[in-house]
């Protein structure tokens, strides 16, 4: 009996001119761009060299797959195929990129006036109540006014930073609305009052608007209730609240969530109408009491370091004093002074109870109107998704590190970022099977389509579509993916 015996060949890999382009990203960002009616806006603000719509979609497709730097979207516009896909005419230089992240920057009111018009105007959509939130971005650069020291989110207090603030429409809609920058050491409150200036006018009567301490000010709440809107918000615990804290009961509060055992009694002021909620969290008092316990374990371990001595008797100075200073400028004389406790237990236990505030496990919402405890503690909870946008920006979109220098540059890169959320929340929106997956999810199953050109030896050309997956499929079924014109 013959056997047949199968050997692998060897094939050497040929250099070619085939080019591969993310077709799937390009087609969506054009499409839903044009949805909103952004394209008349963005090219009748440029009326010489190219249109700006095709170098938007080109900046915002660049950043949803590599997204590298400015220089690296010149490069990536170098190919004619990747233009004729953008429908752009001629080659593209660095300098006209910047100059159009620029102009967007520029025309940015007018920009986030139409995409709430076009949004309002597409859906019918079930409400139109808000959640805001702000944050800051870490820069590496000093060429701008925006660009200041303040109160790190990125947890970098040694690099200016750029604020910045963002409203989302509630769920289970979810899309961004409004985007605001300011001044890297500005207050939530500042920020807060202008993106509710910016967008009252476009909402609903009757509105809602949701957000944290934050935005907690007298002028902010304000300008809601004039215009007959509704808020609530987080209060800060205070003084006066301690009173109220040592008299809650459980067993006279109203249980609004049995999972986490979360309890709750409340005020309602008759003259303004609002209405004060205290809860009590079973579930946060237990969190915060674990990271008690930690910070004061960590404080007898380092009252046990400094007040450690040395073989000849005399304090050992460790690091959690002082650092050692080789400035003959500088003298410093340090005194140490320790409590005398018995054992590391009764050590552990008085500073816990000298960290302690008795307010672990409560906290403050007020609303402006008379709301159950469970509709508030319900709508505030859901308002975690606009922190999950500030995080999508940031890490999915690749917003940080910003390095850019002038303040239209700046307010143009987070436009740009801006409206690639927006397409990604917008194809959430439409596709409800996709509102539990990740921004990164989406992003990655549209790059994956792409259209191969394909050159022959003849010098023909053909355009191969690859990598469909249930998911870009789905999102662009309805989509007529249109080339452009060869450039070059």
């Amino acid at each position: 009996m013959t056997k047949n015996h199968f050997r692998l060949r060897t094939f050497v890999l040929e250099p070619n001119e085939n080019k591969s382009v993310p077709i799937g990203t390009i087609a969506c960002v054009r499409e839903y761009l044009g949805k909103l009616g952004l394209e008349r806006v963005f090219n009748d603000s440029k009326n010489r060299g190219h249109p700006l719509f095709p170098l938007v979609c080109a900046i915002i497709s660049y950043r949803l797959t590599e997204n590298f730097s400015v220089e690296g979207c010149g490069r990536w516009l170098e190919s004619p195929e990747v233009r004729n896909e953008l429908g752009i005419r001629g080659e593209v230089s660095h300098r006209m990129i910047n100059r159009a992240v620029e102009r967007c920057g520029e025309i940015m009111p007018e920009v986030l006036v139409h995409l709430r018009r076009g949004l309002f105007s597409m859906y019918d959509l079930e409400h139109t109540d808000v959640n805001i939130d702000t944050t800051s971005v870490a820069v590496y650069a000093k060429g701008t006014g925006l660009y200041d020291f303040g109160y790190s989110r990125d947890k970098r207090p040694d690099l200016r930073q750029v604020n910045f603030g963002a409203a989302e429409l509630r769920d289970p809609i979810n899309i961004p609305i409004d985007l605001s920058v300011d001044r890297g050491n500005a207050s939530d409150s500042v920020q807060f009052v202008k993106i509710v200036d910016e967008i009252i006018g476009d909402l609903r009567d009757d509105s809602l608007f949701v957000f944290d301490a934050g935005g907690d000010a007298k002028q902010v709440l304000d300008r809601i209730t004039e215009k007959n809107m509704r808020y609530i918000t987080r209060k800060r615990l205070n003084v006066t609240d301690d009173a109220w804290i040592s008299r809650f009961d459980k067993d006279e509060a109203c249980c609004v969530d049995d999972e986490d055992g979360v309890y709750c009694q409340r005020k309602t002021f008759e003259s303004s109408g609002r209405t004060v909620y205290l809860f009590y969290s079973e579930k946060l008092y237990r969190d915060k009491m674990a990271a008690l316990d930690g910070r004061s374990w960590r404080c007898v371990e380092d009252a046990k370091d400094v007040m450690r001595r040395k073989k000849d008797g005399t304090l050992r100075i460790s690091k959690t004093v002082m650092k050692r200073l080789r400035n003959p400028l500088i003298s410093l004389n340090v005194g140490v002074q320790g409590k005398l406790l018995s054992n590391d237990v009764d050590s552990f236990e008085y500073v816990r109870k000298r960290l302690s505030n008795n307010r672990e496990g409560f906290f403050k919402l007020e609303c402006s109107s008379n709301l159950t405890a469970k509709d508030v503690f319900s709508i505030y909870r859901r308002r975690d998704t606009v922190e999950k946008l500030m995080d999508s920006l940031k890490n999915h979109i690749d917003l940080k590190p910003m390095r850019v220098w002038s303040e239209n540059s700046v307010k143009g890169t987070l436009l740009l970022c801006f409206l690639a959320q927006v397409i990604v929340s917008m194809v959430r929106y439409e596709m409800p099977e996709l509102r539990k997956r990740s921004t990164r999810f989406i992003i990655d199953s549209l790059q994956n389509l792409t259209v191969t050109y394909v050159h022959d030896r003849k010098q023909a050309t053909r355009r191969v579509y690859s990598n469909f997956e249930p998911l870009n499929s789905r999102i662009l079924r309805d989509i007529v993916v249109v080339s452009g014109v060869r450039g070059g």
